[in-house]
């Protein structure tokens, strides 16, 4: 088993230039998890589980994000690492091959949601400019993204600062005007809107709230990536604690508060041709000039979703090139603390998106969304065990108790809880509509995975017991 590192291993996180500011982890945290997946995605399971169906699955799959938080800030502020629960998967599972698959797994779901987000903002600025096609603006704005990450990680902390106070902003409209609209509906019909379909509460029956989890769950992730953040901040252990319990809730609050909102408004079935439920209910409501203001914000969202994947995904390259468990082409910064390699190879990996030109850009989108949904369960299992086997070592007295810098609560049941649901989130989607054809592709991208990592540690000097 890889042992605990301290402040002086060979290859430390100081690589990289601490440059990133509280404010500047507070909204990246923020808005991680606040993307296309809540202002397109939300459409599939709002008409396969239900309104009501939907808050719940949203629910749960928020308190699930809050545990597996508390988790990583746990760990994060022990050990601040670009690499995260990568690298705390080295540290505390005695096989490395553990860090090895959710590394890459992790990294290429990044990639293709990398890809995915370029659709989404591609799709919303071809409906602005309909002559320039969709496969373009892709190029365009993955140049423009990767100027900025070649810059300085200042310079993609600035961008998504102002990124996710553009989202953070529009749901909180959003949420007042719906409820302006609500209450506008109540005083002229003096009817209570309901969450109850047609077709009972729950329209597929209650089961299918796990079914639908992956698209949910989707809509969460990226919230980890303040363990990658801590890294690259300036003072970890003083600010994570807060940013991690505040953003949790507010994230909850904010979602559970929107998609409620949202259901009792969008009728169930709804068929619509615009690209979000969200502009729908701004043109039924016939504020036409908010539903070109909502057009921006999701294309806003795009673009930071896809800022946080390349910066998330090179982060990952980095940590496992400094690891011996990718080539150590990528273990290299520039003199800004900038892994320039890794930058570049990400992009052109992303240039999938490209495929909208021969793919319905729809169906692309949601291609890529499905293969990088059940990833981040997976990760968030990895996070939850870490920090349970952190917590047992310190309780043994293996480690000082000195280590935690932040505990979190309910050991070990936050940990266990998270583990176990993930698991079941995981399994369910495999029940659903297209859940053999998800269970085959993640089969066989594991074993190719695996299969890489006995041909890498044939031909390079991967470590078999301490850290080297």
């Amino acid at each position: 088993m890889a042992t605990i590192e301290s402040q002086d291993t060979p290859y430390p996180s100081s690589t990289l230039k601490k440059n990133l500011k509280n404010r500047h982890l507070l909204m990246i945290s923020l808005g991680g998890s606040i993307g296309t997946g809540l202002f397109i995605g939300i459409a599939a399971p709002l008409s396969t589980v239900g309104p009501l169906g939907t808050i719940i699955a949203y629910l749960m799959a928020g308190c699930i994000m809050l545990s597996t938080m508390l988790c990583l800030g746990e760990l994060s502020c022990a050990f601040p690492h670009a690499g995260s629960f990568q690298h705390y998967a080295l540290m505390f599972i005695p096989n490395p091959i553990w860090s090895y698959t959710i590394g890459w797994l992790y990294w290429l779901s990044w990639v293709l949601s990398m890809a995915a987000d370029l659709t989404a903002a591609s799709m919303i600025a071809h409906q602005v400019f309909p002559a320039i096609p969709i496969y373009l603006f892709s190029l365009l704005i993955l140049i423009v993204i990767t100027a900025v990450h070649l810059t300085s990680v200042r310079a993609f902390g600035e961008s998504e600062y102002w990124f996710s106070t553009i989202k953070v902003l529009a749901i909180i409209a959003f949420i007042g005007i719906g409820i302006y609209l609500l209450y506008q509906q109540y005083s002229h019909t003096h009817i209570l809107p309901t969450f109850k379909t047609e077709s009972g509460w729950f329209p597929n029956g209650f089961l299918s709230i796990f079914i639908c989890m992956t698209i949910v769950t989707y809509s969460f992730q990226g919230v980890e990536l303040i363990g990658s953040a801590a890294g690259e901040s300036q003072s970890p252990q003083s600010v994570l604690p807060k940013i991690i319990i505040g953003v949790a809730f507010r994230i909850i609050l904010f979602y559970v508060l929107a998609i409620a909102v949202l259901a009792l408004v969008y009728p169930y079935g709804t068929e619509h041709t615009e690209i979000s439920p969200f502009v729908w209910v701004f043109n039924k409501a016939g504020i036409t000039f908010a539903s070109n203001i909502m057009l921006f914000v999701i294309f806003c969202a795009a673009i930071s979703a896809a800022n946080s994947a390349i910066y998330a995904s090179s982060r990952m390259l980095w940590s496992m090139a400094q690891d011996n468990l990718a080539p150590k082409y990528f273990s290299t910064v520039n003199k800004r603390g900038v892994p320039t390699k890794g930058i570049l190879f990400i992009a052109i990996i992303a240039l999938v998106s490209l495929f909208s030109k021969y793919i319905a850009a729809e169906k692309l989108y949601i291609y890529l969304v499905a293969s990088t949904g059940q990833v981040g369960c997976f990760a968030w299992i990895i996070i939850a065990w870490c920090q349970y086997q952190f917590r047992k070592g310190i309780n043994s007295g293996k480690y000082p108790k000195e280590m935690i810098k932040f505990k979190s609560p309910l050991f070990p049941w936050l940990a266990a809880i998270s583990i176990i649901v993930n698991l079941v989130i995981i399994i369910g989607v495999w029940f659903g509509e297209s859940g053999h054809f998800i269970l085959l592709s993640e089969v066989i991208l594991i074993l190719v995975i695996l299969a890489s990592y006995f041909f890498y540690k044939k031909r390079h000097p991967i470590f078999s017991g301490e850290l080297k």
